[in-house]
């Protein structure tokens, strides 16, 4: 089946979810200093980024762990979490090259659908203030889809709303086992964004380092999809 979609996951792929997140951090603390006193900010700052785990855990419950790891006064866990809701989608940090990729697979005549994990007002407010919704033929959060990666029904539901099949599609992202694992799972090809937190995924059909190596592996795609001998890179 002929190449025409491509589908990208959010955090750590198209937003450098880790600085957006230590910047966050770093403003919390600064909002709250009664709660981390008194130890030194910048030691809950590493340890918070440990306790993170590159997002893996929900945010409620990530605080109630930063609660009870930390020893922080009782209903910190609450405090931190709506500050969290409120001012983490602020001051979103983009990956390199994101909006030339996007053009540039527009250029090509690509769909493109982008399929995050999250909460859908906080996730909303991410793209938005990242200038990304514009950008996008389809958009589905976990949280208003009722269904989370690595859920196959999380990029159907997507490629049902571009019109397009899986075999058709490829899905960009740095979590092996929900973005990764998910979109094979569904019929997609998968591109890993190379994360170092993260083993390399043996499933995923290429890697790359910066979103604009993923140009020449979608043309050389387009072009054996064709029948055409690949271009020279």
């Amino acid at each position: 089946m002929h190449l025409t979609t491509v589908l990208f996951d959010l955090d750590g792929t198209l937003l450098d979810r880790r600085a957006t997140f230590r910047l966050h951090l770093e403003g919390q603390i600064r909002r709250h200093p009664a709660v981390f006193e008194p130890a030194s900010s910048d030691g809950y700052l590493e340890r918070l980024l440990v306790l993170d785990e590159q997002g893996a855990l929900d945010r409620a419950e990530f605080y109630r762990v930063v609660q009870a790891d930390l020893g922080l006064p009782r209903d910190a866990s609450d405090l931190l979490r709506e500050d969290f809701e409120r001012h983490f989608p602020e001051r979103c940090i983009p990956e390199p090259n994101v909006t030339e990729c996007l053009d540039a697979l527009r250029q090509r005549g690509m769909k493109l659908g982008l399929v995050t994990n999250g909460g859908a007002v906080i996730q909303g407010r991410k793209i938005d203030r990242s200038g990304l919704r514009s950008r996008f033929d389809s958009i589905v959060i976990s949280e208003s889809a009722g269904v989370r990666k690595p859920d196959p029904r999380i990029f159907e539901l997507c490629l049902r709303e571009l019109g397009e099949p899986s075999s058709a599609a490829v899905y960009v992202g740095d979590n092996p086992e929900p973005d990764m694992g998910g979109a094979k799972a569904a019929g997609l090809s998968a591109v890993w964004r190379r994360d170092p937190f993260w083993p390399e995924p043996e499933i995923a059909d290429e890697i790359i380092d910066d979103l604009m190596e993923l140009l020449p592996w979608i043309d050389a795609r387009v072009e054996s999809d064709s029948g055409r001998a690949p271009r020279d890179p």
